[in-house]
């Protein structure tokens, strides 16, 4: 009897769980972004991206307009002494490709900074 009643609480609790994640996900801002870059492990070509969090401070989705190509990747927090007065995105150029490397959004004093991927390092 104890059986069924503990794995029905740990499906309400797990459900709870998920739905918590799903409503933690804010979207930060709608950006066009008119050169191919690369973020974490994958390429990304030029168009408008919506850029989500997906945990504060620590992960960040990004998703093409028309859906396609989509990133999620880590990211560390980099404090400023004054908010961002706008919506915007860093690149760093290695050679000829260009790294995601900052994510700011208006009002706030902290960038999402993505972790570097290899080829970032290399």
């Amino acid at each position: 009897m104890k059986a069924p009643i503990l794995l029905i609480g740990c499906l309400l609790f797990s459900a709870a769980s998920l739905l918590g994640q799903t409503t933690a996900s804010q979207r930060l801002m709608v950006i066009n972004v008119p050169i191919a870059f690369r973020v974490g492990d994958q390429s990304l070509p030029p168009g408008q991206y919506h850029i989500f969090t997906v945990t504060p401070e620590r992960s960040i989705r990004i998703t093409h307009a028309k859906g396609k190509p989509a990133a999620i990747v880590l990211t560390m927090p980099q404090y400023a002494s004054a908010p961002s007065e706008n919506d915007r995105l860093v690149f760093r150029r290695y050679a000829d490709k260009y790294f995601l490397t900052e994510v700011w959004t208006a009002g706030q004093n902290v960038a999402r900074n993505p972790m570097l991927s290899k080829k970032a390092i290399e």
